[in-house]
């Protein structure tokens, strides 16, 4: 059987959370979930454009589901600036499961300061603690 990402978050939320033991980061707790690793999309476009990002550094997210380009958009935030958005064809799954109830955040997971915008910043996103 092919076991993409869907199927994946499917049969992992299915479990129970209880059921689940994961290595985590270091600055997660084992409860945890590592979900994916996407690169920031519209940086350029965001207040955060110039700023340094540190690696593990503490991301919020935060649904946008009247934006008008995408009904699943995820807004990244450092602190109380926009920093960019998780890419479309990522934040239908994880927009479901934050409409869902669970707990989902990001850390910076690269940052390339002379890099392309669309290639300065990856961010690792989490469910869980």
């Amino acid at each position: 059987m092919i076991c993409n990402r869907r199927n994946f978050l499917k049969r992992l939320l299915t479990l129970g959370a209880a059921t689940v033991t994961t290595v985590a980061a270091k600055t997660h707790t084992p409860s945890a979930i590592k979900l994916t690793t996407v690169k920031v999309a519209g940086l350029q476009y965001g207040e955060c454009a110039d700023h340094t990002f540190k690696p593990e550094e503490s991301l919020r997210l935060l649904r946008e589901p009247d934006n008008p380009y995408d009904a699943y958009a995820i807004a990244i935030y450092k602190e109380d600036k926009k920093v960019g958005y998780i890419p479309k064809t990522n934040s239908r799954i994880i927009a479901s499961l934050m409409d869902s109830g669970n707990r989902v955040h990001a850390t910076v997971r690269y940052f390339k300061k002379y890099e392309a915008p669309w290639e300065r910043v990856w961010v690792s996103v989490w469910m869980g603690d």
